[in-house]
């Protein structure tokens, strides 16, 4: 799924759903609005999820509960400047470039991290 440089401002549900093996792409997405909810999402074996350089300005993006267990989910350069994205209870090692991008969130930004990701990122 390609899903590219496209503005999000409405409901996307993809809770419980499995990402292994391929491709998602929200490469330089704008997350403006609405809920986006990958609540209790697994992601493993060799698929890729990119939020490479993905916008998160509004609106609510919900990954609690999700396993990060193997393949890649990537937040390389995202940018966190408004609304609110959380993991609370997320499971496995950090999304790669997540913890990086989550240190230059502004302050209008709400971004709830699992304690032992924290811990790994003093």
């Amino acid at each position: 799924m390609d899903l590219t440089d496209v503005t999000i401002d409405g409901p996307m549900n993809f809770s419980g759903a499995t990402f292994s093996g391929g491709r998602v792409h929200f490469n330089g997405a704008t997350f403006s609005g609405g809920t986006v909810d990958f609540n209790g999402a697994t992601f493993s074996d060799d698929g890729s999820v990119d939020f490479d350089e993905g916008e998160f300005s509004g609106g609510t993006v919900i990954f609690n509960r999700a396993r990060f267990s193997g393949g890649r989910v990537i937040f390389d350069g995202a940018g966190f400047s408004g609304g609110t994205v959380t993991f609370e209870g997320a499971m496995g090692p950090a999304p790669v470039g997540l913890l990086a991008a989550a240190s230059t969130r502004t302050p209008a930004a709400v971004l709830v991290l699992p304690p032992a990701w924290l811990a790994t990122n003093p």
